[in-house]
Parts: structure tokens; sequence; C-alpha cells
């Protein structure tokens, strides 16, 4: 499908193989147990959506618009997400492992029990969503965009603490 309007459908226990979804509209639709795998879902809508217990496998999102989603219980796996939005998005339970991210907005988000195993954020936007107990010690993390009081409690290692602290107008030497 190119450019195809799937607004406000619900998906339940399917599984998308080699499809290419490119410039549709998902708007308002539920998906519920659904597998990708091996999909094109760049540049598509799915703005104010639901997707629950669902997996993307080795699948390209790249400028994907998912504003003011929920995501319960997700699974991303070696997926490329470049200049995707997920701002006013909640995910809930969601595993990023070996997938790219970078460019994206993920603002004014609400986080709960995010792992994230080799992802890029080089250049994504926290803005205004707290990362409080976010792990980005196995991650890339430059250029990350943010105000600075989104970084309170989150987990980084030794390198990314101080290349943070340019941010945030401190000089370390």
């Amino acid at each position: 499908f190119n450019d195809a309007d799937l607004s406000r459908l619900c998906f339940k226990e399917v599984l998308f193989e080699s499809c290419k979804f490119v410039d549709c509209q998902f708007s308002k639709s539920d998906f519920v147990d659904v597998i990708f795998k091996s999909c094109d879902l760049s540049n598509s809508k799915f703005s104010d959506g639901y997707l629950k217990r669902c997996q993307l496998v080795s699948c390209k999102a790249v400028g994907a618009n998912l504003i003011n989603c929920e995501l319960q219980h997700l699974s991303i796996l070696n997926c490329n997400f470049k200049y995707a939005n997920f701002d006013s998005s909640v995910l809930n339970n969601v595993s990023i492992i070996e997938s790219q991210m970078s460019n994206g907005n993920i603002s004014e988000c609400k986080l709960k029990n995010l792992e994230l195993s080799d992802v890029s954020f080089t250049g994504t936007s926290f803005f205004k969503t707290p990362l409080k107990d976010i792990d980005f010690t196995q991650s890339q993390i430059d250029g990350m965009i943010v105000s600075g009081w989104e970084l309170k409690g989150a987990i980084v290692s030794a390198y990314q603490a101080s290349e943070l602290a340019k941010l945030l107008g401190l000089i370390v030497k």
C-alpha cells in the first residue's frame, strides 16, 4: 500500500511480513498481538493509535508518526525509526534493541519500564520527557536534545555524563 487510508481499524493477532505501508494513514487504529516482520512503514501515520503486545522486527519506519500513541508491551528489534515522532505518547513496558532512533522526537512522553540495548538516539529530542530510571549506558545519546531537568535520575556512563554536562553549559576538563 502506498498513501492508503487505513484509519480507525482494529488489527488483532495479525502477522505482517515483508509488507510495505509507505505514507499510509493508520490514525486512531488499534494493534493488539500484531507482529510486523521486515516491513516498510516509512512516513506512515499511527497518531492517536494503540499498540499492545506488538513486535516490530527488522522493520523500516523512517519518518513514522506515532504522536499521542499508547504503546504497551511493545518490542522493537533491529528497526530503523530514524526521524520518527513519538511526541506526547505513553511508552509502557517497551523494549528497543539494536535499533536506530536518531534524529527523532520523544518529547513530552511518559516512559515506564523502557528497556534499551544498542540503540542510537543521536540527535533525538527528549524535551519535557522525564528520563528517571532510563538506562542509556548501552546506547548512543550524543547530540541528545534536552532542556536539562529531564536528565534527573537518568542512568548514563561516565563518558555520557561528561558529554551531557556540556549540554548544561558545564566545562569538563
